[in-house]
């Protein structure tokens, strides 16, 4: 039994066609389409080190364009701080409600934050999210 080695390549796109280094054997080739990598690699590197295809396990990563990485990352990073501020402010309304809810009725704390008698009620019976 031959153990699987393994490599990594990396694709990406220049003009029409998909351009793909593997480092670990200082090759490359290129594509036309994205899901022919994978096979194009594994035949690159079978080929180049006399092996069987079989025994060939290459791991591609597709790089984005320019500064899309950059900016996907800041999308992701500026989601998790929103739903954290989402979070604290949520739990913040419900403190306040609380609060306001030992000395007033649900109609008095709805017409002080400008909000329905629903919701206060809502926000009163709602509990604040275990972690």
């Amino acid at each position: 039994m031959t153990t699987k080695r393994e490599f990594e390549a990396i694709a990406h796109k220049e003009g029409k066609w998909w351009q793909i280094r593997i480092h670990q054997i200082n090759q490359a080739a290129r594509a036309s389409r994205a899901k022919d990598i994978q096979d194009i690699a594994a035949d690159l590197v079978a080929t180049t080190l006399n092996l069987d295809p079989e025994d060939v396990t290459v791991h591609v990563t597709l790089r984005a364009p320019g500064n899309i990485m950059e900016r996907w990352t800041q999308a992701r990073n500026d989601l998790e701080k929103a739903q954290e501020l989402s979070t604290k402010g949520a739990a913040e309304s419900r403190a306040v409600i609380a609060e306001l809810s030992e000395d007033f009725t649900i109609t008095e704390v709805a017409r002080m934050l400008g909000i329905s008698t629903q919701r206060v009620s809502q926000l009163k019976a709602k509990k604040a999210p275990t972690a």
